[in-house]
């Protein structure tokens, strides 16, 4: 996911939205307002976008723009808060699934 860390993509995909596609439920049903799954993919697509900004700013600053090297530390460090927050969600969710899943009835 993140190219600046150079960690690259987990668990080897190539796609940052993998999971959020494989795992789509397979029944239309609509439901009044944004889906769960739908508010994770734009917030995954929007860390997707600052981790790309993060890269283009930096790209630019070496390129000798006028870019500053404030601006590129600051996309950056946006860049993994961001990345960092997504992760933390999905520990939560991850959680609460484990959790759910082991209730007895």
């Amino acid at each position: 996911m993140s190219q600046i860390n150079g960690l690259g993509t987990p668990l080897g995909m190539s796609d940052p939205l993998f999971l959020m596609k494989t795992l789509s439920p397979s029944s239309t049903s609509e439901v009044s307002g944004p889906s769960f799954q739908k508010l994770m993919l734009n917030s995954m697509s929007e860390v997707a976008g600052l981790e790309h900004a993060a890269q283009t700013t930096i790209g630019d600053n070496l390129a000798g723009s006028d870019i500053t090297l404030a601006e590129s530390v600051i996309a950056m460090r946006e860049a993994e808060l961001a990345t960092r927050l997504m992760l933390q969600v999905q520990r939560k969710v991850v959680d609460a699934w484990k959790e759910l899943k082991n209730m007895q009835m």
